[in-house]
């Protein structure tokens, strides 16, 4: 039961911190395309992460904690997808 708990701790802490750490990624600026892929590369992992376990909760759960904590991942994660893939294509 023990490993279940830090199963359920691991999966809403990569919904709490994901989201807002991908999206908080986005708003670093860099000067290198290399820099930027890699920065765009990060924030998709963590924003894709948190877009699909932020919708798991929404749609599995009942109670309205977990839903909220869903749409703050669901939130804060699809426009980090969508601000990283913007600043590749716009870089130069």
């Amino acid at each position: 039961m023990k490993s279940l708990a830090y199963l359920v701790a691991f999966i809403l802490a990569c919904i709490a911190i994901g989201g807002p750490l991908a999206l908080g990624i986005t708003f670093i600026k860099v000067r290198r395309f290399k820099g930027a892929i890699t920065k765009a590369i990060i924030a998709v992992f963590l924003g894709t992460i948190s877009v699909l376990l932020g919708l798991v909760l929404i749609l599995n759960s009942g109670g309205i904690g977990s839903k909220a904590l869903g749409f703050l991942g669901v939130a804060t994660g699809a426009p980090a997808i969508l601000r990283s893939i913007r600043s590749v294509r716009d870089f130069r």
